[in-house]
């Protein structure tokens, strides 16, 4: 496995890493489930929800959590995705809105990044959120005139057979190839655990998650 340092360029996600992103997230659809399913009386603890975010939007967290989740195991929900559809949304309101009101940043992590930029490192930032969201909080941790390029969930359409992670991938090495980055050279930062680890980790070609590299012992 590379060193952090080693790397020309770093692919650091941007909620659970760069941002505490994901309770409020989290939070976000909880209250979205509660609110549309209703009816059902339907309520998911955040705590059940945190996992399956990262890496994914609120529409596949929630096409995941109907299927993995028991208090979700409702058979009128598996295939609604129309339903699905409408608490993503809710979801994606609450979370903005909670987003315009300050998420903690993680200090540590922006502090070492900084210190990687300082030695000529590349940084390529990642996020599951939409760049309305992403770009304020990148501004205020004084990334974002630092970075090579930022990759947000709505920056590209949906694809049917890929999921937005594997989309969001796909176009940041695209963008990298053309910049003529070797694969040796590129590193990615993801959340321990989550989809976008799991990704890489399964993924055939050198690409690494540095789960235990100084970046990560920031959190």
């Amino acid at each position: 496995m590379m060193h952090l340092a080693n790397a020309s360029t770093i692919i650091v996600a941007f909620d659970g890493i760069i941002a505490d992103t994901l309770p409020p997230r989290a939070m976000a659809l909880a209250e979205a489930i509660a609110h549309e399913w209703a009816p059902l009386g339907i309520e998911v603890p955040t705590a059940d929800l945190l996992p399956l975010l990262p890496g994914r939007t609120f529409l596949e967290c929630v096409t995941v959590a109907v299927h993995q989740l028991p208090a979700l195991q409702h058979a009128q929900l598996r295939n609604d995705m129309t339903a699905h559809e409408l608490v993503a949304m809710r979801a994606q309101r609450e979370w903005a809105n909670a987003a315009s009101h300050g998420v903690p940043l993680g200090d540590g992590v922006i502090h070492h990044v900084r210190m990687l930029l300082a030695r000529g490192v590349r940084l390529v930032v990642r996020s599951d959120s939409q760049r309305r969201e992403v770009e304020p909080l990148l501004r205020l941790a004084g990334l974002e005139d630092s970075m090579l390029f930022l990759r947000c969930s709505d920056d590209l359409p949906r694809t049917a057979g890929f999921t937005s992670l594997q989309a969001s991938y796909a176009a940041i090495d695209a963008r990298l190839d053309r910049l003529r980055i070797p694969w040796a050279q590129r590193n990615a930062v993801e959340v321990p655990g989550g989809a976008a680890a799991r990704l890489l980790l399964d993924a055939a070609g050198p690409r690494y998650v540095l789960q235990d590299d100084l970046l990560a012992k920031s959190l």
